[in-house]
């Protein structure tokens, strides 16, 4: 956070800012996990939609599209991927994979 306030280089600034983002879509996909597996062990299967979860997203205050499927920290839809019941970043994501 300091280098991403504080550096007078634009490229430490945004490279600050990314990882920053990475950090934070981290922990929002480890929460995100948790309300999938709590979905799947309540029905017996992993959403099919986002819409499916909708409530317990907007009850954690989570940022959401029209869809309701949850934004990343860049705010790029997360893609549910439903044959592993599992939440990816979407491919237009600024997030940093690796």
């Amino acid at each position: 956070t300091h280098m991403s306030e504080q550096s007078a280089d634009e490229s430490v600034k945004d490279m600050a800012r990314r990882r920053l983002m990475q950090l934070d879509s981290w922990d929002e996909r480890d929460a995100l996990r948790k309300v999938l597996s709590a979905h799947k062990v309540r029905t017996g299967r992993c959403p099919a939609h986002w819409r499916d979860v909708e409530q317990v997203l907007r009850a954690l205050r989570a940022p959401l599209d029209a869809s309701g499927a949850p934004l990343d920290p860049s705010g790029v839809p997360y893609v549910l991927q439903t044959s592993s019941c599992d939440v990816v970043l979407g491919p237009n994501s600024e997030i940093i994979v690796k």
